[in-house]
């Protein structure tokens, strides 16, 4: 059978997540993180991106804890791990919002000086910004969800959290600590955060952020569209759309 052909794809993608799986199997608990998957296995990052969502979301592969690194889970009684229950409490809202909106919708929740997306669901527009999965972890603020969280935050814990990550900051994008803070401001100023360019390229996200009692972050909803299907208009009519989602929750 042709490689190129439509046939081929569906083997040829079974066959790239095999050859993911196994890096993972042969690398044991310490786990492989997305660069170290490209060298191993031959294939392009933005695929193994795509791989490792469909992995962990069928339980065949895990995050290690506090680390950028996803490791195997085949063992044949290993039972799945329990939705987190801020999953179940949002997976409506997120499912409705990527009716409505037509593009990808995240969970994001803090973790430290990080966010980590808990899950994602796709919208129906042809062109969708897929880069964040299930699992990911980044600087809290790098992204529109991460950014509401952070946003949230006290001034001196948010400024602490930007400083001991400012060393790793470039990497998204050019990303400084700078203009973060900058972010944070606008962020509180607009009522939901804006972040284009930074973790995804071509890609912009709205986000915001469900509070509790006291006014700390519980977790954020985000919808992230490339560029062109973000004019002010629409961002705005975004936030609007999230944050009547997260008041049904608060309710």
């Amino acid at each position: 059978m042709d490689e190129s052909s439509p046939q081929a794809a569906g083997p040829r993608t079974l066959r790239r997540g095999l050859r993911v799986l196994a890096a993972l199997r042969d690398h044991g608990p310490e786990g492989l993180c997305v660069t170290d998957l490209a060298r191993y296995t031959g294939i392009q990052r933005p695929t193994i991106y795509r791989l490792m969502a469909a992995l962990l979301e069928a339980g065949l592969a895990h995050p290690v804890a506090g680390t950028k690194r996803y490791r195997a889970n085949l063992a044949q009684d290993a039972a799945m791990p329990e939705p987190d229950p801020r999953l179940r409490l949002t997976l409506p809202a997120l499912r409705r919002l990527a009716e409505r909106t037509g593009d990808a919708v995240f969970l994001v929740v803090r973790d430290g000086d990080e966010s980590v997306s808990l899950h994602r669901e796709i919208g129906g527009y042809p062109v969708q910004i897929l880069a964040t999965y299930a699992g990911k972890r980044q600087p809290l603020g790098v992204g529109s969800g991460g950014m509401a969280l952070l946003a949230a935050l006290p001034d001196e814990v948010a400024h602490d959290i930007v400083a001991r990550n400012a060393a790793c900051l470039d990497e998204y994008g050019g990303m400084t600590a700078h203009e973060m803070l900058r972010l944070i401001e606008n962020t509180r100023s607009r009522g939901y955060s804006v972040v284009g360019n930074h973790a995804v390229r071509g890609a912009l996200g709205v986000g915001c952020a469900l509070l509790d009692a006291h006014g700390s972050p519980v977790l954020a909803i985000s919808v992230t569209a490339i560029i062109d299907r973000m004019p002010a208009q629409r961002q705005r009519e975004i936030a609007a759309w999230i944050k009547a989602e997260l008041a049904r929750l608060g309710t």
